[in-house]
C-alpha cells in the first residue's frame, strides 16, 4: 500500500519540526496510543488500539527514526503486529516553510498481512489517510497550545 500527502500548519517550521520530535507530544496525538516509550536513540516501541472496518485490535510495534535533516526531513521505518495483522513499512517526512507556514510532505510504502488485510486496499488506504491527518490536527492543537502558553 502506498500513502503520500501533505498537511499545512500555521507555524514556523523549526516549531513543528521541534513538536514532531517530542515523544510527549507524539503519544498524545497518535490515535490510539496506549504505550510510546522510548527504548534508544531515534528507536520507540509503542502499542495502539485502532480499528479499521470490521478488524479491531491492539498493534505493538517498533519504529525508527534516521536519515534526520534539522529541520527538513527524516524517514521512519515500522514494523509491529498483533491480532489483527502486520504491518512493515517505510516513510519519509518534509518539511518546507511558505510565507511563515510549514507544509509537511509524506510519503510511503507498507506491507500489510493477515485478517486486516482482507479488508481491502481501498478501506485501508482511507483509514490510514484518517489516522494521519487525526495524528496532524492534534500536533496543529499542541503548537497552538504551546504557542498560547509561550
Amino acid at each position: 500500500m502506498h500513502l503520500d500527502g501533505s498537511y499545512t500548519f500555521e507555524a514556523p517550521r523549526q516549531r513543528v519540526w521541534d513538536t514532531l520530535q517530542d515523544p510527549r507530544v507524539i503519544a498524545q496525538c497518535m490515535p490510539g496510543c496506549e504505550k510510546f516509550d522510548e527504548i534508544g536513540e531515534d528507536r520507540y516501541e509503542a502499542s495502539m488500539r485502532i480499528g479499521i472496518g470490521p478488524i479491531r485490535g491492539v498493534f505493538t510495534g517498533r519504529i525508527f527514526l534516521h536519515e534526520r535533516t534539522t529541520p527538513e526531513r527524516y524517514r521512519m521505518d515500522v514494523e509491529g503486529g498483533g491480532g489483527p495483522g502486520n504491518v512493515k513499512g517505510s516513510g519519509l517526512l518534509e518539511l518546507r516553510e511558505e510565507d511563515g507556514r510549514t507544509v509537511v510532505a509524506y510519503t510511503g510504502d507498507a506491507q500489510i498481512s493477515g485478517k486486516i488485510a482482507s479488508v481491502g486496499q481501498r478501506l485501508l488506504g482511507v483509514s490510514a489517510k484518517q489516522l494521519i491527518n487525526q495524528f496532524f490536527k492534534c500536533m496543529e492543537r499542541r503548537l497552538d497550545e504551546s504557542e498560547s502558553a509561550g
